[in-house]
């Protein structure tokens, strides 16, 4: 499969992740990677440093995974309401930006095999 971000630009060096915690991959320098999934496992992780961490669930055709992570983003003194709405637009346009990179031919696939999942944003409590 292959990894890009939201500028349609390679993600080098990005964790693959099943079962939350367990690496089974890593892309190479263009965002390339070949991963074995576990048997039962439907949903894969994407993690790299800069990015938003993604979940995706995999259709049980899928074969060549192709996916777009977004930027990391910081948000200084907004509600939580407000940064999920603004989080929420950004991940809507995935499937424009998956259309895009099958046009430039950084894709071999029209629409994805694995649908992201959103996640909200939730803050952490302050530590004491």
């Amino acid at each position: 499969g292959r990894l890009l971000d939201d500028r349609l630009e390679g993600v080098p060096r990005a964790n693959i992740c099943a079962r939350d915690t367990t690496v089974i991959g890593t892309t190479d320098m263009e965002g390339y990677f070949k991963v074995d999934v576990p048997v039962n496992t439907n949903t894969l992780i994407f993690t790299s440093v800069g990015m938003e961490l993604t979940t995706v669930n995999l259709s049980a055709d899928c074969s060549n995974l192709e996916v777009i992570l977004l930027l990391a983003s910081t948000h200084d003194f907004e509600s939580v309401r407000r940064v999920n709405r603004q989080e929420f637009k950004r991940f809507k346009h995935l499937p424009q930006l998956h259309q895009r990179a099958y046009e430039k031919g950084l894709f071999k696939s029209r629409a994805p095999c694995a649908s992201p999942i959103f996640t909200k944003w939730v803050p952490r409590p302050a530590k004491r």
